[in-house]
Formats: C-alpha cells, structure tokens, sequence
C-alpha cells in the first residue's frame, strides 16, 4: 500500500521583487506622485521612501492586488503626507492687525455667502452617491490623477472611472445648472 501525502495549503504569499517594480514603474511612480506634492524634488522623495517602505514590508504583501497597485497605493499615502507637511510649512504668524491691511475693500458677503452655500450643496450632492462612486471622483479630482492613474489605483477598467466622474458631472449639472 502506497500511502499518498496529504495535500498542503500554500499560505505563503507572493514574494515580491521591489527591484523588479522599482525598474518597472520608477518613472511612473514619479509623475503619478508629482501630481500631488507639486514639486519634482518632492516627488522623487516621496518615491524613494515608498520604494524604502516597500523593501520594509514585502514580506507583509497579501497578494490580493497587483504587486504594482499596491505600490502605488503606498506612493498615494507618502504623497498624502507629504502634502499635509509642505501644507503645514506654509502657514506663518503674522502681526496682528496684518489681516485689516490686506482686507478686500470689494468682497461682497452676499457673493462669499452665496458661495459657501453652493459649496456645502455640492459637498451634501457627493456625500449622497455612493462610496466607490465618491472615492473614484475623489481620486480623479481632488487627487488630480487621469483617468488611466485612477483606475490603474483602483484597480478597475478605465471606462468604469469615466462612467463614474461623469455621473458625478451629470448630478452637479443637474442640480445646479451647466457649472460643472
């Protein structure tokens, strides 16, 4: 009688090769994240340190996404912090009374009244789509990413992130007239 081994579960996940994906995607990786740090040498930083966080946390590498998007999503995340340190260095204390000098003689609070309400609408228009649909308009947006790197970050085809930013467009529009 010839016993056969029991099968085994391979839990182990993909190795990954930062090498590889450092070769593959540097250049890409570096316009993706320039987009949101605004600044060529920051971008290039924040590249370095998410191929530095990559060889960190390979071993950590699920394998439920491309080895590529999940660089990228660490990419978005530097960026993010970056953009929230370069945000912080700009603010300064001023005088006081600075304010007064600089003050426009021209506003108009019914004008500045007016815009703050249309904002919270659209805010309240966005808050009532769905979440993917949010997220995907979120990214191209405010994320400033094309449409080929929002899909590329959220792993869908890109004509999903096209029917998803023009749905938002279509609800403004409707809304609020042919603003948007």
């Amino acid at each position: 009688m010839n016993a056969q081994p029991a099968a085994t579960l391979n839990t182990t996940t993909p190795a990954i090769d930062v090498r590889r994906l450092f070769m593959a995607h540097r250049q890409h990786l570096v316009r993706f994240v320039q987009r949101y740090v605004r600044s060529l040498e920051d971008a290039e930083d924040v590249v370095q340190n998410t191929f530095i966080e990559a060889m960190r946390c390979a071993d950590r590498f699920s394998g439920l996404s491309k080895p590529s998007t999940w660089l990228f999503g660490i990419a978005l995340n530097l960026a993010r912090n970056q953009v929230r340190r370069n945000s912080a260095d700009l603010y300064e204390t001023v005088e006081e009374g600075f304010m007064e000098q600089i003050a426009d003689q021209h506003a108009n609070p019914a004008d500045l009244f007016e815009s703050r309400q249309i904002t919270l609408q659209v805010d309240a228009l966005l808050r009532s789509m769905p979440p993917k649909i949010r997220e995907t308009f979120d990214v191209v947006v405010n994320g400033d990413a094309s449409y080929e790197e929002a899909a590329a970050y959220l792993v869908i085809p890109v004509g999903t992130v096209r029917s998803r930013v023009s749905r938002v467009r279509a609800a403004v529009r409707q809304q609020f007239g042919s603003v948007a």
